[in-house]
């Protein structure tokens, strides 16, 4: 069967192609299209056990039988987070989505407002001119898979509300596009009656943000140079 592969960040820049064509038996599983892309492109293959195998917009591990009408993607490290997506209701806002352009912070921390909320957390990521290791960091570059990305903010954002019952206001807000140095990147904030539960709920949602959407980060600095977060920086490393 004829498997369409999708790729993403320094995996389709690395293999010049952002869809690779595969040809599979059928029955087919996950962990035979890695071994098959990585013998097809040998410039992915020190890179392959780093990247996770997206089906239909979910992950998927290695056992899992594909077929050919299938959407498939390979994704490299996440970075972490137009299409935006803003629900909201009365009582209880839910602000999710993929912002291609500024973070409107004011705005979104108004939509969170609740007779009922007497706290709202905020964590705004900003990029900053260095990593830990690499000094002269003048931009970072953020793209994604944006479908899988949106419908996965829209998941956490229902798994906090079910493991925090008491949140009244989500905020997951991501920033895809060339952003400059000090302009924000992430914007994470939970509204609750309570500050301490506020705190907490903002921290569960960022973290499973940075884990499980597929948004990449690449660093350039002011020389041109560039890598992308997560992947080695040595092409020809095992």
């Amino acid at each position: 069967m004829r498997l369409e592969v999708r790729t993403f960040g320094g995996l389709a820049e690395r293999a010049g192609l952002a869809t690779l064509v595969v040809e599979l038996p059928e029955g087919a599983d996950v962990a035979l299209l890695r071994r098959t892309v990585a013998a097809q492109h040998p410039e992915l293959a020190p890179l392959m056990p780093r990247v996770a195998v997206s089906v239909d917009l979910e992950l998927a591990d290695d056992a899992t039988v594909l077929t050919a009408d299938q959407e498939l993607a390979l994704l490299p490290p996440v970075a972490g987070g137009s299409t935006d997506r803003d629900d909201t209701d009365t009582t209880r806002a839910t602000i999710t989505g993929l912002v291609h352009g500024p973070l409107d912070v004011d705005r979104t921390i108004a939509q969170l407002g609740d007779p009922q909320a007497g706290a709202i957390a905020l964590f705004l990521g900003t990029v900053r001119d260095h990593a830990e290791d690499l000094d002269g960091v003048v931009r970072l570059e953020y793209s994604a898979y944006e479908e899988m990305a949106a419908r996965e903010l829209s998941v956490i954002a229902d798994e906090l509300r079910a493991t925090h019952p008491e949140v009244r206001g989500v905020a997951l807000l991501h920033a895809l596009g060339s952003l400059e140095v000090g302009a924000h990147t992430i914007l994470i904030a939970v509204s609750s009656p309570h500050r301490a539960d506020a705190f907490a709920a903002c921290r569960d949602a960022l973290e499973a943000v940075k884990e499980r959407v597929p948004v990449f980060k690449r660093e350039v600095t002011a020389d041109g140079a560039h890598r992308w977060v997560g992947l080695p920086d040595d092409r020809d490393s095992a």
